[in-house]
């Protein structure tokens, strides 16, 4: 009995001693507590942070609404710290902080683009935890700012970067899907247009080939803005883009300058169906709708770069001289040296069947000298003054000094 009432003694103050320990703590985690919610008062956070982590051992942890509003109060600390090393200290404190929170079950899928972006800014980043942490804000339909997205791409493009075989060719994969989908998300939630110039960087330097690409193409097009202007800039984007990787003969692009016609009928529109149909070789459709560009042209410098471009289509690719001719003689302003020098040389072109002589055929070259000369080309005029008419062939033609030119409907000077 002496034996057990010793015993009951000794756990009794045992009891006591660890009965008064727990009440030291318990005040001790109030006190930590109190000058918590004092520093926050004064909007002191990085005090206020100090104490949240003591509270957080001497409570022996929180629950999910204290780690709440202790994670909070760390992203008010780096918010507002203004030297680079501490602030690069309390991120770290903040990431150790959102996984012991994630470890206790108490982290919100909602914040995890917010965490995400903390991780990349971490001294020792876990780029592969960003990158699910990405993942996870994404599915959850997270509220993402520019800097999350710029960073979330860049950290792909490093994970790429860095990647071996079969998983680089994932990254890559992935940095193609994800660049449409972003796309699609810019253009829908009005991020700034340097976001997309800054994706687009990366996008660049991992995707060189049209192949790459196109592939992609149809989803992004299945799931397209659906307001007008914003429509249009995200398919201008990437036909920019297809033109880029010259992709510009895949059926994919005349899709997208298709849709584009549809969505808003401008003459830049037209001009780039015209331009498609050129680069497939299809001279005579590009003409006719460069013709209705023509139309559609408001001022008189478009006119002359679309006359040009028939011009060019009829002189170079089609081998229609006296259309070529006829198109060149009708241009004015800007492009007028260059559509005489065209004339110029389309004259030359059909010399041969113009006249009813050798000497009629030669005095073309006449004609064909003083458009050069009118063109500002002193040497190509001079080379075609060449195969002029002789002066013995002058004087066997009874030394005329003029002749109408009957292809032409002009009159030249013998000389």
């Amino acid at each position: 009995m002496k034996k057990f009432g010793l015993g009951i003694g000794f756990v009794f103050m045992v009891a006591l001693t660890f009965g008064q320990l727990d009440s030291l703590n318990e005040r001790e985690c109030k006190r930590m507590q109190l000058f918590v919610g004092q520093e926050l008062k004064l909007k002191n956070y990085a005090r206020a942070t100090m104490y949240y982590l003591k509270g957080e051992e001497i409570c022996n942890n929180y629950d999910a609404k204290k780690y709440k509003n202790m994670i909070q109060t760390m992203r008010n600390t780096v918010a507002t710290e203004k030297d680079k090393a501490r602030k690069k200290l309390y991120i770290d404190t903040l990431v150790s902080a959102y996984d012991r929170v994630e470890q206790k079950g108490f982290f919100n899928p909602a914040e995890a683009s917010v965490r995400g972006l903390y991780v990349l800014q971490s001294s020792s980043p876990n780029r592969e935890k960003a990158d699910s942490l990405f993942t996870i804000a994404f599915e959850q339909g997270n509220t993402f700012k520019d800097a999350q997205l710029s960073y979330y791409y860049y950290n792909l493009y490093t994970m790429y970067s860095r990647a071996k075989d079969a998983q680089k060719e994932l990254y890559k994969k992935r940095m193609i899907s994800d660049y449409f989908s972003l796309s699609r998300k810019i253009e829908n939630e009005g991020f700034k247009a340097r976001t997309l110039e800054t994706m687009t960087n990366y996008f660049n330097t991992v995707v060189r080939t049209c192949e790459d690409i196109l592939p992609e193409l149809l989803g992004f097009m299945s799931d397209l803005p659906q307001e007008k202007d914003k429509k249009k800039k995200a398919v201008t984007n990437f036909l920019n883009l297809l033109k880029e990787k010259q992709c510009t003969e895949s059926d994919e692009y005349a899709m997208l300058i298709d849709t584009i016609i549809s969505i808003d009928n401008t003459v830049d529109a037209v001009l780039a169906k015209a331009d498609l149909l050129k680069v497939k070789k299809k001279y005579k459709a590009s003409i006719e709708v460069y013709r209705t560009a023509l139309e559609m042209a408001d001022n008189d410098t478009l006119r002359g770069d679309v006359q040009l471009s028939i011009l060019e289509i009829q002189y170079n690719n089609l081998n229609s001289f006296k259309s070529a001719y006829n198109t060149a003689m009708s241009i004015s302003g800007l492009n007028r040296s260059k559509a005489l020098m065209v004339a110029s040389n389309c004259v030359a072109r059909l010399a041969n069947t113009c006249g009813s002589s050798t000497f009629d055929r030669k005095c073309n070259y006449y004609y064909a000298a003083q458009l050069a000369t009118n063109a500002g080309e002193s040497s190509l005029a001079s080379k075609y003054l060449q195969s002029c008419p002789s002066s013995d062939e002058i004087f066997s033609n009874n030394s005329p000094t003029q002749v109408t030119l009957s292809c032409w409907g002009v009159t030249v000077d013998v000389k």
